[in-house]
This record gives C-alpha cells, sequence and structure tokens, in this order.
C-alpha cells in the first residue's frame, strides 16, 4: 500500500515540478486522492503538494483543522526541496470516513503567513466514490415490507457452567454449616431429640386409647393381653429397660411405684384369672406413660 503511494506521489511531483518550471513565482497547490474509492472506515491518503518562492513562509494544515466530511488520522512530511529560490513542499493525509454519501470530495488549503495576518492559497477539489456493501438501505423500506423470515425450529444451545461459582458458593454454604452447628448444634440436636419423643409418645397414646375403647366396648382376653404388649413395648423404647422381657412381677419390682403394680396385678387377673374387665387398670397404665415421658423430656431439655 505505502509503495503504491510512494510512486504515486514521486509522479505527481514530477509533473509538478516540471510545469512550475515555466510558470512564475507564485503559489501553487495541488491536492488529490491517491485512490479513487474508499469504503466506510477506512483510511485513505491524500496529496497535497505547493510550490512556492524559497523566501515565503507556507504552513500545511495540522490536526486541529477540518477535513469534513472525511476525519483526520494521521500525515507524513517529506522534506522540502529548494532549487534557484524554489521550494517545494509534500504531505500526505491519511483521512477516514463515517459518511454514507456516494460521492464525497475534498479541498485543503496551505497557509502563507505574513507579518500580521495569512493567506490561503486552496488546492482544487479532488472526489472519491464510496464503496457500497449495504445494496438497499432498510430505512427506506416500509415495515410491512420488509424480508422477514421466520423459523420456529427448536436450536439447541449449549449449557455454560460455571464450576468456580458453584464450588466458591458450596465452600461458602460449608462453612455457614459449620458455624452454624458449633452455635447451636447442642440446641438442634435437643430439638430433634424432644420433637421425636412428642411424635412417638402422641403416636402411642392416640393408638394405646383407641385399644382401650375397643376393649371397654368389647372386651377379650386376648385384645387385652394386646394391649398390654402395646404399652410394653413404648415403655421399653422411651426408657430403655426391658419391659417387654419382664413378667408383671418383675416390672412392679423394678418399677417400685404402687398405682402402676395394682394396675398390673388386676390386669394379670383379668386376663388369667377370669376377674371383670375394669378399664382404670388401663388408664393407670396410661397415666404411667406420660409420667415417664416427661421425665424424659426434662432429661433430654437438661442434655
Amino acid at each position: 500500500m505505502f509503495r503504491k503511494i510512494l510512486v504515486s506521489f514521486i509522479f505527481v511531483t514530477l509533473l509538478t515540478i516540471h510545469a512550475f518550471s515555466q510558470a512564475d513565482k507564485s503559489i501553487i497547490v495541488n491536492g488529490h486522492f491517491l485512490v479513487d474509492s474508499i469504503k466506510i472506515g477506512e483510511q485513505v491518503p491524500y496529496s497535497i503538494t505547493a510550490y512556492y518562492p524559497a523566501s515565503y513562509n507556507l504552513v500545511f494544515p495540522d490536526s486541529t483543522f477540518s477535513y469534513a466530511p472525511f476525519e483526520f488520522s494521521k500525515k507524513k512530511y517529506f522534506q522540502t526541496i529548494t532549487k534557484n529560490n524554489l521550494s517545494y513542499d509534500s504531505v500526505v493525509y491519511f483521512v477516514t470516513t463515517f459518511e454514507i454519501d456516494s460521492i464525497q470530495t475534498l479541498k485543503l488549503p496551505v497557509f502563507e503567513v505574513h507579518k500580521n495576518d495569512c493567506t490561503l492559497v486552496f488546492s482544487q477539489s479532488d472526489t472519491l466514490f464510496l464503496k457500497q456493501l449495504v445494496k438497499q438501505k432498510i430505512d427506506s423500506i416500509d415495515a410491512p415490507a420488509l424480508p422477514l423470515k421466520t423459523n420456529t425450529n427448536y436450536q439447541n444451545v449449549k449449557w455454560l457452567v460455571d464450576y468456580p461459582f458453584i464450588v466458591a458458593t458450596v465452600g461458602v454454604l460449608i462453612v455457614v454449616a459449620i458455624i452454624l452447628w458449633i452455635l447451636f448444634g447442642k440446641r438442634i440436636k435437643k430439638y430433634l431429640k424432644a420433637r421425636k419423643l412428642f411424635k412417638n409418645h402422641e403416636a402411642f397414646i392416640t393408638k394405646f386409647t383407641s385399644t382401650v375403647s375397643e376393649l371397654n366396648s368389647n372386651y377379650s382376653s386376648n385384645h387385652a393381653e394386646k394391649t398390654i404388649l402395646l404399652w410394653k413395648i413404648y415403655m421399653e423404647r422411651l426408657t430403655a429397660r426391658p419391659f417387654t422381657k419382664s413378667t408383671s412381677k418383675e416390672i412392679i419390682n423394678q418399677e417400685k411405684e404402687e398405682a402402676l403394680g395394682d394396675a398390673l396385678q388386676i390386669i394379670d387377673r383379668m386376663v388369667y384369672g377370669g376377674q371383670a374387665y375394669s378399664s382404670e387398670s388401663f388408664d393407670s397404665l396410661r397415666t404411667f406413660a406420660n409420667n415417664q415421658f416427661a421425665n424424659k423430656l426434662k432429661e433430654v431439655n437438661r442434655g
């Protein structure tokens, strides 16, 4: 690209020097693009040359000058050539455009500096053609006439898993869980154990009451024996003492409670001796279970 620009520049320079050698001693300014077309956003070179008496003081435009419709990007100076009291200067400007006009022109001046002011001497205008990459302007089409294409087919999209975030989140949750367990672990265990006691006791009372109600309406020794077994199983789980493996006499000796002893003896006589049914004895078993539950709950709360 630069080699092409340099060849074109030298060719124009030689033509200008030859033409000026036969002219009078005035300022001659030539400006032209070194290419004939441009794309939006692309840099293109613009060459400006000036041939003038060596005694003149000439200044070329800098980056603060307006290059509309183009925008300044950079410039390259070439060394002044002086011969027979005539000087030749040249600069290549690199400009770009973001306008969409198909034809764009540019001309630049040089400034002859005097003692109190300066004189502008312009080059001729030169033209560039914009390469149109979009054949039709979208905003020139009415909305109903827009060429829309409908596609309702499902498109698979890969899931992106943020593994560092997941690992960090899990790590934070583990740390928080450890801290909470250290601070509140004992309370949590007490709460869970007490909740389990309440749940088990409530289930036992519900089932025991239902069984005793059946006994009240339709007593049988087998049913009474199953009711005693239900009570023993619960008491063994609650107190961790061997109620199911103990006889009534062994339980009375172990627990040493008069009301419990009387109830068990009456129930044994009902089951094995044919004594008349009495619901008060089973009520005593329920009262004993409630008292043992209350004692166990206090033990859990004390930790």
